[in-house]
């Protein structure tokens, strides 16, 4: 009796080769988007308490006030008010002589333009002004905003420039240089909870609370 060797269906073949590739693909899928995460990882801002739309209001606020003092137009409309050869210290002492300080908050400007035209302003519109002649003369300056942790208001406004190598602190309104501590004493509550203090760029902010907070 003669037996007939049994050949591998050829449609059973190909649907196991089927499996082995689609394996191979979602190895290589997962390989890949590992390795993009590695190199690339989601940036969160450092120390943002979790999901709050009240805080990312106050956040989204403050970054497109940075977008706007960054934008080529206002760069270029503020460095047509500026001598090209004042330091960050010389435009600290130019503002003085363009601006005064005025209590009531209400229907003041956000654009630096604007607010030297009108001549005053509180501590908002006193940091948007030097950090605007700041950026527009190429140095490195940020607004920095104290905040109550309740309902993320601003409390206080002031500015931060890149000088020799670190971030200094520079409170226009107030005519301060480089005295980080001084808030300690002004009765905001703790700094640190009470209080939370934010350095907003172009794009991105940083909580710098531990620059100001007793140490």
């Amino acid at each position: 009796m003669s037996h007939k060797k049994k050949i591998p269906s050829p449609r059973r073949h190909n649907h196991s080769k089927r499996w082995v590739t689609i394996g191979i693909i979602l190895v290589l899928i997962v390989t890949v988007a590992t390795a993009a995460y590695v190199l690339n990882p989601v940036k969160k801002q450092p120390n943002a308490p979790a999901a709050d739309p009240t805080f990312n209001a106050f956040t989204q606020h403050y970054l497109a006030v940075m977008k706007s003092l960054n934008s080529t137009v206002t760069k270029a409309a503020m460095a047509s008010k500026l001598n090209p050869n004042y330091n960050q210290t010389d435009l600290f002492t130019w503002q003085q002589s363009k601006m005064v300080f005025a209590q009531d908050s209400e229907g003041w400007y956000e654009d630096p333009i604007q607010i030297l035209n009108s001549g005053d302003g509180i501590c908002v519109q006193w940091s948007i002004v030097y950090v605007s002649a700041c950026l527009a003369l190429g140095y490195q300056s940020r607004l920095v905003v104290a905040a109550d942790t309740t309902n993320w208001n601003f409390i206080h406004v002031w500015a931060e420039d890149y000088y020799n190598g670190a971030w200094v602190h520079v409170d226009p309104s107030d005519k301060v240089w480089n005295d980080p501590s001084r808030y300690q004493s002004w009765g905001w509550g703790n700094i640190g909870t009470a209080v939370k203090i934010y350095a907003f760029q172009d794009g991105t902010f940083q909580d710098v609370t531990s620059t100001y907070s007793p140490h």
